[in-house]
């Protein structure tokens, strides 16, 4: 899986591409907060939980269905004028959590599409290497190399997308500005 920081990385990226007119800071770091919230599945270890269960590690709490429930729950705190938009925010952040476990290589997959199938699913292309526990990967000196596939892989094509609306939404104002 990614490490906490891709998880929390990849809503910011996108909230700061979207800009604060569309994604407020409360928002984006409501985002970052459902984000990060399905990895909550590995308190299962310490009551048995298999990994393969629905309960187990990137189970159902890395569903869509999930996503929308927890983009559901947070949505009644943000602010009313704007809750479809940040209900679709918060969805976009929780589904990236799962999405980005897609890419990892060694991945079982996730249960992406429950409750309407158990079977796990995975992206063809896993080229972000497995964290596991981050104080195991501090320890055998793996992390460097984790976090340099999960910039490469994850962080820097969510950047490149972000800038890349930044850039179009700007010149289409600046379009729309000379029109009229």
């Amino acid at each position: 899986m990614p490490t906490i920081l891709t998880h929390v990385a990849l809503p910011l990226v996108a909230a700061w591409g979207l800009g604060r007119s569309r994604i407020s800071p409360r928002l984006a770091f409501a985002g970052a907060l459902v984000a990060v919230a399905p990895d909550l599945d590995i308190v299962g270890r310490a009551f048995a939980v298999p990994h393969y269960a629905l309960l187990g590690h990137r189970g159902i709490s890395h569903s869509l269905l999930f996503a929308a429930a927890l983009a559901c729950l947070a949505v009644p705190f943000m602010p009313a004028g704007r809750r479809l938009w940040s209900g679709l925010f918060l969805f976009a952040a929780a589904a990236s959590h799962g999405l980005g476990d897609m890419f990892t290589h060694g991945s079982k997959g996730i249960m992406l599409w429950w409750p309407l199938t158990e079977a796990r699913f995975g992206w063809q292309l896993q080229p972000v290497e497995a964290s596991g526990i981050l104080g195991r990967s501090i320890a055998d000196g793996s992390l460097p190399g984790i976090l340099l596939s999960e910039l490469l892989w994850l962080v820097l094509p969510a950047l490149l997308l972000a800038v890349l609306y930044r850039r179009y939404r700007r010149s289409y104002i600046d379009l729309a500005k000379g029109q009229s």
